[in-house]
């Protein structure tokens, strides 16, 4: 929903879903201006989800009146522009580049300017009460894409674990906490994330990562209601050769012992043919 001066968009989405390739996109956009993780989202209240969702509203707010009077805001960012991955490098070394800091939004955004701010994990625990609050997308990615990403970098999701969502959600919490086993952890987040959404948000408002790359960008600027054009071709990576020192396969096994509520946007017969196209692509180098 947007405030009187200009539409409000919270962008979430689980780890490596392409929340960060939707914060390039919409940046491109026609009087857009969007944030990653430019809150400090440890300092929401876990026990009072109203007062947290007041918090986020009111940085949306701070955030607009900055933009408007000086054009800057807080952002992670990489040489002052939201990359499209957050990660790069070669298999086995891929870091993250982005900084935070102040970002300076040229052209100056105008009065009535769309916003749009990216937290992962916080966003999707504080739901149904931000949905009803501020407009939420979500973000949804192939889930065996996923959990080999997440085995191809050093992320919090790499050990099945997602601090910001943990102290917002005590289930979750107590879940990951009892389960041993790292895979069997990545397996409940993926499940957590893909049930938040289905559960608490409109299917129009949920976008497969797939979808917006095959549509150059268009299906997501839909779903925002904002207009531009795509400036560097988009390339679905599902089949990335940087997971050359993951075990696919054993991935793949184990995400199709363990139907979730995954399988209402991805059927389990779509992880073998995945899974091939994934050494197809590690093969090829």
């Amino acid at each position: 929903m947007g405030t009187s001066t200009g539409r409000d968009i919270a962008l979430t989405g689980m780890p490596r879903s392409g929340t960060t390739l939707a914060c390039a996109i919409l940046s491109q956009c026609t009087n857009t201006v969007a944030l990653s993780e430019a809150m400090d989202v440890g300092a929401l209240p876990a026990d009072d989800r109203a007062a947290a969702v007041d918090m986020v509203q009111a940085f949306f707010d701070d955030a607009r009146a900055e933009l408007l009077a000086h054009g800057t805001a807080t952002s992670k960012h990489r040489g002052g522009r939201i990359p499209d991955n957050t990660f790069d490098g070669a298999p086995g070394a891929r870091r993250s580049r982005e900084v935070y800091g102040k970002i300076t939004v040229e052209p100056k955004p105008q009065p009535g300017f769309t916003l749009a701010l990216k937290h992962n994990a916080a966003f999707a625990a504080l739901l149904p009460e931000l949905a009803s609050r501020i407009e939420t997308i979500a973000l949804v990615r192939h889930p065996l894409a996923v959990i080999c990403s997440w085995h191809s970098i050093e992320i919090f999701a790499s050990d099945g674990h997602v601090p910001a969502a943990e102290r917002l959600d005590a289930g979750l919490a107590r879940s990951l906490a009892t389960e041993p086993d790292r895979i069997e952890r990545q397996l409940i987040v993926l499940d957590w994330f893909f049930g938040r959404f289905l559960s608490f948000l409109p299917a129009q408002r949920i976008l497969r990562y797939e979808d917006i790359v095959a549509s150059q960008g268009d299906a997501l600027r839909r779903c925002a209601g904002v207009e531009g054009r795509q400036e560097t071709a988009l390339r679905e990576k599902n089949a990335n050769p940087d997971y050359a020192l993951v075990d696919i396969a054993m991935l793949a096994e184990r995400l199709a012992a363990k139907p979730g509520a995954w399988q209402a946007l991805y059927p389990v017969a779509s992880i073998a043919p995945l899974l091939q196209r994934m050494r197809s692509a590690i093969d090829a180098g």
